[in-house]
């Protein structure tokens, strides 16, 4: 199983997950360097992901959420090669939660608390935060 967290704000589970030896991947639409901006305060959390897949700037992204490009991509850049049906993403836009659904993955939303329940339809697991 594999992990694709694409916000911020769960420095515990991604501790207790690389704790654990299940690996974990950054996928997100910004740009490798909004990405380090965004990532500067949080070096030694970020160095607990495998990899990341920078939607904007990597050439391999073809097209972005809700196409499920960016988390098929991210998961075969793991050594094991994972079945989709093994990756498990986290997410905070409606968008995303299509982009991992179409890519076969599970989803736990995470949305703002402005978002309209219409808006978390397929989401394996809703959470408040």
């Amino acid at each position: 199983m594999c992990v694709l967290i694409y916000f911020l704000g769960a420095e515990r589970l991604l501790r207790h997950l690389n704790a654990n030896k299940i690996p974990i991947a950054l996928a997100t639409s910004s740009g490798e360097h909004m990405v380090e901006i965004k990532i500067n305060h949080h070096r030694d959390v970020f160095k607990l992901f495998h990899h990341r897949v920078c939607g904007s700037t990597d050439p391999e992204v073809k097209a972005g959420k809700p196409s499920p490009d960016i988390f098929l991509l991210a998961a075969s850049r793991f050594s094991d090669k994972p079945c989709p049906s093994n990756c498990l993403v986290f997410e905070d836009a409606p968008n995303g939660v299509q982009a991992a659904l179409k890519a076969g993955m599970q989803v736990v939303m995470v949305p703002d608390e402005l978002i309209t329940d219409e808006l978390y339809k397929g989401a394996t697991q809703v959470l408040k935060s």
